[in-house]
């Protein structure tokens, strides 16, 4: 997902639980009915969610889930960001190729900066198909993304600026490493950087686990340390994560 100062600053193909990533579940969800649907406002204490009136659970879910997330994603971050977010899931299709072009329409969620501000985007058809616990941490991923967006440079290695989403998405959760990440494998002689690409899942998970060892090595302070160093860089010396390091942590934590 390449962090960009546009439109499109953000996308998020995140691999979740049991392995199932969000971008290839089947879509149940039928086409909105726009003729009879209204624009829908939910109001919390740390942001707003918008949405059609058709999609109302979908919405209330959403909803549900900002303050804590917003909470969740401060409670690791000691920057100074609005602590807010408005999220808005699109009636249709067309609503969503609006916000977030069609490069990116299989996404369940992508961050977006436009003349609106800042926004969370979510897909009403992918969305609608989390668990709770997958939602809360897409919820905390895309908003880390809105958390750190003007301390990161449009061309952060995108190991550095997916992985610590996905890390603080997930910290405190409870969730191992394998679950998270079960395409994993101590087979890393590299960074990643196939973002795009058919290793793309792999990709956002040797990401997420750089984080997790690096936490292992620095504790939970040293992570946001490092990301906040190394987040308006361009590129990240290797030996700063220690790739050997990493794939010895791998060897013994999943094998």
């Amino acid at each position: 997902m390449k962090y960009v100062r546009t439109l499109l600053a953000i996308t998020v193909a995140m691999t979740f639980l049991l392995g199932l990533t969000i971008a290839t579940r089947p879509v149940e969800l039928p086409p909105t009915a726009t003729a009879h649907c209204k624009e829908a406002v939910l109001k919390v204490s740390a942001g707003t969610v918008t949405s059609s009136s058709c999609d109302g659970e979908l919405a209330s879910r959403v909803s549900g889930l900002v303050d804590e997330s917003v909470a969740g994603v401060a409670d690791i971050l000691d920057i100074s960001w609005v602590k807010r977010v408005d999220v808005v899931i699109p009636a249709t299709d067309a609503d969503l190729v609006s916000l977030v072009g069609p490069a990116f329409t299989d996404m369940a969620g992508v961050a977006i900066r436009d003349g609106a501000g800042q926004r969370v985007v979510l897909n009403r058809a992918r969305a609608a198909s989390l668990t709770q616990l997958e939602l809360r941490v897409l919820l905390r991923h895309e908003i880390t993304h809105v958390a750190t967006r003007d301390l990161t440079s449009d061309s952060a290695p995108l190991w550095l600026v997916e992985g610590f989403a996905d890390w603080v998405a997930f910290h405190g959760l409870g969730v191992p490493l394998r679950q998270a990440a079960p395409l994993l494998t101590s087979n890393v002689s590299a960074l990643p950087t196939d973002f795009g690409g058919p290793g793309r899942d792999l990709a956002y998970q040797q990401a997420y686990s750089i984080m997790v060892y690096l936490e292992s090595k620095l504790g939970e302070r040293g992570v946001v340390a490092f990301f906040l160093q190394h987040a308006s860089l361009s590129a990240v010396d290797p030996r700063a994560v220690d790739v050997p390091g990493w794939r010895d942590f791998l060897r013994s934590s999943i094998g």
